[in-house]
Formats: structure tokens, C-alpha cells, sequence
């Protein structure tokens, strides 16, 4: 009888913790960006830099997240491209900046880039950091053997003899009454023909499967069209007065953006900022032919003083600028390191060049010159 009430409780017992554990188990996540998987049908990817753009989504504020439509040549849907941005916190805005990372990085890289778009709003500065595309965004294992062009079955003397004879199949029986079962004309095997042995070989092209299939886009132009939606959308929030930070590869991007435009650069509205700059040999040698004679528009060159090799193409630049008269490059050398104390040391400089270089213009600033 005892035995019987342990179990009674134990059951009461069980079952109600059971109840309360489904009471508090949490419901299951909502999908990320809801907009975005109702217009496309779809729920989550497999690429890993769509992944990790959702991820770095849930690590910053709502209202920081900017999602941008890219339309890329061998894609027939749009792409959507995670941007951050910081208003200004100042009543009067002095314009943009749009922050260029190092390849490989993201849009909020705790080096430079994130100091960058969060301190630069409190001098009236609005802050765009854009997430630029993997250099591989798929990266497939090496084979140990070459690629097969085709396949092909070649019909020995075996396989022709075989060929030959009737197909043969096993004979079904009735479990209960151990009858043989009749076999259905459609599953009957017509026998082999006199001419089977004739037969050509049958090949497989794999080449053909490969000419439907668009070329994918290289990284480069995947990158200029990042930038492009970046810059409009900016053009749409009504800045004129724009500045482009890169920092690295991001530079050498920044110059591939501005490449087709440079005549037409006023010299008002527009300054660019490269950090430790990594350019392509045709900007490193010869800033001359890139930006032309008597380039106006403001540009500050920070280069890594800690780095010997980077005083060496700083010093090609500063030469090709010297050569092109660009009257209002700036070059300055700093040690830099992933320490706050160099941070903070950039960021004010970066911050007082802007604002001596590169301010935003009022309207009542405008016509008073009238």
C-alpha cells in the first residue's frame, strides 16, 4: 500500500513538473528581418557572409542598421547589404562620411572602424560604414584529381556478351500460399537485338553543364557596387558635403570609386581620408595620371610611422602629389597599433583635419559671400 502512494506521488509529481517546464520552455525565435524573408521566401542562407551579416544585425541597435539593395549582374534577385549608420549629434550636421573597411573585415570592426562611425557623430558628422563582399565568399575544398571533361562507357567483349542474353528476374511467390506470381508484360525485358553489340559508346559531356552558368562577379566590382548603393543612399538622406574614409584595401576601393569622376570632383562637397592606404601599383606610382594637375578637393594620407615599409610608398605618394600640385594633400605619420591611446590620437586628428578641411556650409554661409 505504501509502495502504491510513493507512486502515486511520484506520477502527481512528474506531471507537474513537466506542465511547468512547458510553461516556461521559450517559444522559438522569430526569424530575422521579416521583411526580408516574406518578399523573398526564404529563411536564412547558406553563404556564409549573409550569415554573419545577420549575425553582426543582432549585435548592434535597431536603429543603426541600414539595409541596402545591391543588384549584381549574374544574380537575377537583389542582394540586401548591412550598413551601419550614427546620426549626427550635433544641431548643426557638417555632412557625411563614408567608412571603407580593410578586406576581410565588416562594418563594425572594433579596430578603427567602429571609433571611427561612433565618435565622428559628435563633431555633426553622419556615419555610414558599409559592409563590403568577401574576396571568396564560397570557398570550395581542392581536388586531388583533375577535373573530368566527359565520361564514357566503353563496350568490352563481357559487357556485349552480357547484353545479349534475356534479362532474368527472381521469381515472386505467395507468402501464404507459396504460389509463383505471374510476372506483368511491363516489367518483362525484351530480349536483345543482333545489332546490340554495335552499339556506340555513350559520352557524357560535363562541359555542357557548365555554359548555362553566369561568370560570378568579381570581388572588385561586387565592392564598387556596395559603394554606389552606399553613396545613394546618402544622396538620399540630402548630404552634399561627403567624405570617404578607407582604411587599407578600403582606400585603394575609395580611389576605384571616384576613378571615372575625378575631373568633374568640385573643390568644395567632397574630401577623402586614407588609413595606412594598401593601393593597387597604378595609384601607388603615379597619383599624377589618377587626379590629374591642380587637384582641389581635400586629402589626408595617414600613414603607419611604425611601419617601414609603409614610410616607403608614403613617401612615393607624397612625391606623385607634390608632382600633380594637389594643394590641399595632406599627409601625416602616426604609430599605429591597436592600442586606445593611438585611437584616440587618430580620431582627434581625423576629426580636426575635418573640420579645418572639409566643413559643412550653411545656407546663410552661402549668400552672405553673395
Amino acid at each position: 500500500m505504501l509502495n502504491k502512494y510513493f507512486v502515486v506521488v511520484w506520477l502527481l509529481l512528474g506531471g507537474a513538473y513537466t506542465a511547468a517546464e512547458e510553461e516556461q520552455s521559450p517559444s522559438e525565435p522569430e526569424p530575422i528581418n521579416k521583411e526580408e524573408s516574406s518578399e523573398s521566401g526564404r529563411v536564412g542562407a547558406l553563404i556564409s557572409e549573409h550569415s554573419e551579416q545577420l549575425a553582426l544585425s543582432l549585435e548592434v541597435k535597431p536603429n543603426e542598421l541600414v539595409w541596402l539593395k545591391v543588384k549584381y549582374p549574374d544574380q537575377d534577385e537583389l542582394v540586401s547589404v548591412l550598413a551601419l549608420e550614427q546620426k549626427p549629434r550635433m544641431p548643426q550636421a557638417q555632412g557625411a562620411v563614408l567608412i571603407l573597411h580593410d578586406k576581410e573585415q565588416h562594418a563594425d570592426w572594433p579596430y578603427l572602424i567602429r571609433p571611427l562611425r561612433m565618435s565622428l557623430p559628435d563633431a555633426g558628422w553622419h556615419t555610414l560604414s558599409v559592409n563590403l563582399p568577401y574576396e571568396n565568399s564560397q570557398k570550395y575544398p581542392e581536388r586531388s584529381l583533375g577535373a573530368k571533361l566527359n565520361d564514357q562507357i566503353t563496350l568490352t567483349e563481357p559487357i556485349s556478351f552480357a547484353r545479349q542474353l534475356p534479362a532474368v528476374r527472381a521469381k515472386k511467390t505467395n507468402k501464404e500460399s507459396g504460389e509463383e506470381l505471374p510476372v506483368p508484360d511491363a516489367e518483362a525485358q525484351p530480349e536483345a537485338t543482333d545489332n546490340a553489340s554495335e552499339s556506340e559508346n555513350v559520352d557524357i559531356d560535363l562541359a555542357e553543364q557548365q555554359k548555362g552558368k553566369k561568370p560570378t562577379l568579381p570581388y572588385r566590382d561586387r565592392s564598387l557596387l556596395h559603394i554606389k548603393a552606399a553613396m545613394d543612399y546618402l544622396h538620399g538622406e540630402g548630404y552634399q558635403n561627403i567624405v570617404i574614409a578607407g582604411y587599407r584595401t578600403g582606400a585603394d576601393l575609395a580611389l576605384d570609386h571616384i576613378k571615372p569622376n575625378v575631373p568633374q570632383i568640385p573643390k568644395e562637397g567632397f574630401a577623402l581620408v586614407m588609413v595606412d592606404p594598401l593601393l593597387q601599383n597604378d595609384y601607388q606610382t603615379d597619383m599624377a595620371k589618377f587626379f590629374g594637375k591642380n587637384f582641389q578637393a581635400p586629402v589626408l594620407d595617414i600613414v603607419n610611422g611604425a611601419n617601414l615599409e609603409s614610410r616607403r610608398l608614403a613617401n612615393e605618394r607624397a612625391v606623385g602629389a607634390r608632382i600633380a600640385n594637389m594643394s590641399s594633400y595632406h599627409q601625416v605619420s602616426l604609430t599605429t597599433n591597436e592600442s586606445g591611446a593611438f585611437q584616440v590620437s587618430l580620431l582627434r586628428r581625423v576629426r580636426y583635419w575635418l573640420g579645418k578641411y572639409a566643413p559643412g556650409m550653411a545656407a546663410t554661409k552661402i549668400s552672405s559671400r553673395r
